[in-house]
């Protein structure tokens, strides 16, 4: 019952509090929409000799961040090396697995990502963050189907992460094109939840892949191929959301899939003019359930769909970059003294929370 007092309190200081909605159009500016899907950020180096080359600037990776792994000197490194290498990080936040499902995320792990991702130094002006990943199969959601919760979970998102900085570009999660519940259904149930929660994200992530069993041919035109995020799109208008800024955040096949098939998706159907990114799923795998997905093998050296897409003609990327030094901005934590006012609306929003729940007891 506190908890939720304190977050209409939280929330009333957030509506209440002047901003200025500052995100650009990527696709205002030359955009290298090729990117990579990593999983850890000592890939870097890795992921721009793919991306950043024939021609290529500024490319895109896409990188999944745990609600227990906000290290700020690992995650401000991470910045710095994005922007040496001139690579535009897409973070998805995600929750903690636990047993054999992910658990379901809540309001506060939201002001917590939010207040801890401001902290970094970005390379770009747009800041993306993605909210979740494919929460209609319910592994990814604490073992349940809930439409109508993360309707409401990415409502809050978006209202926090814009207050907290204008900056931010957030990105609905992708779907699982091919779960059992379907994810028409569930669209339409969050949009019955919250209604208009389509229009309010700066940008749609789509799961484009060659299903069924990540090895369908590319040119069968299904709702669950990778041409998928042009259903999404088709559905989306019905409900009155005109084309959104669209970011394959995953997408691809097996690796024994012919590399022609790799070919024929970059040429000829990932071709759309409000495509922002196109980050297929995974550079490297090293063990587990995702080898096959690998675009590098054991030694590091790209497989025959990697080659293919280093050697893909590309355009140099002009994003518009942050204004601060971050090649030179250290990597550390200045503490509040209790004297100096916090800078920024979480941070005093941090000790409000801290003060409320020792009067009454509650200790954060």
């Amino acid at each position: 019952m506190l908890r939720n007092i304190l977050l209409a309190i939280i929330l009333l200081f957030l509506i209440c509090a002047n901003s200025v909605y500052a995100i650009y159009d990527p696709l205002s500016v030359p955009n290298n929409r090729i990117g990579i899907h990593i999983l850890d950020v000592s890939e870097l180096a890795k992921a721009a000799s793919l991306v950043n080359t024939t021609g290529g600037d500024w490319g895109y990776v896409t990188i999944p961040i745990q609600a227990n792994d906000r290290n700020l000197v690992k995650w401000t490194q991470f910045m710095q090396d994005c922007h040496q290498l001139h690579l535009i990080p897409i973070l998805r936040i995600a929750s903690f697995p636990v047993s054999d499902y992910w658990m379901a995320p809540n309001e506060w792990d939201l002001v917590d990502f939010a207040n801890f991702l401001d902290e970094l130094p970005w390379p770009t002006n747009d800041r993306y963050v993605v909210i979740y990943n494919e929460p209609n199969h319910k592994n990814e959601w604490g073992g349940f189907i809930y439409p109508a919760e993360y309707a409401q979970v990415l409502n809050l998102a978006v209202d926090i992460f814009h207050r907290q900085n204008p900056n931010f570009f957030v990105i609905s999660a992708g779907f699982d094109s091919a779960a059992p519940d379907n994810e028409y259904d569930y669209m339409r149930a969050m949009n019955a939840a919250v209604p208009g929660i389509f229009n309010k994200i700066d940008g749609f992530s789509s799961h484009s892949y060659g299903n069924p069993d990540f090895s369908s041919f590319p040119n069968v035109y299904s709702r669950i191929n990778v041409a998928n995020y042009r259903f999404e799109e088709n559905f989306l208008s019905t409900l009155g959301v005109p084309r959104p800024k669209l970011f394959l955040t995953e997408a691809g096949w097996h690796q024994d899939v012919p590399t022609s098939f790799f070919s024929q998706a970059f040429n000829d159907i990932w071709t759309d003019d409000n495509i922002v990114a196109i980050t297929p799923f995974l550079l490297s795998a090293q063990a587990g359930p995702f080898v096959d997905f690998s675009f590098t093998d054991g030694l590091g050296n790209f497989s025959p769909a990697g080659k293919l897409i280093q050697n893909l003609p590309k355009i140099a990327g002009r994003p518009e970059l942050a204004s601060m030094n971050i090649a030179t901005q250290s990597a550390k934590i200045t503490p509040w003294n209790g004297k100096t006012p916090p800078t920024s609306n979480f941070d005093l929003i941090g000790s409000l929370e801290q003060i409320f729940f020792r009067m009454f007891g509650e200790q954060k």
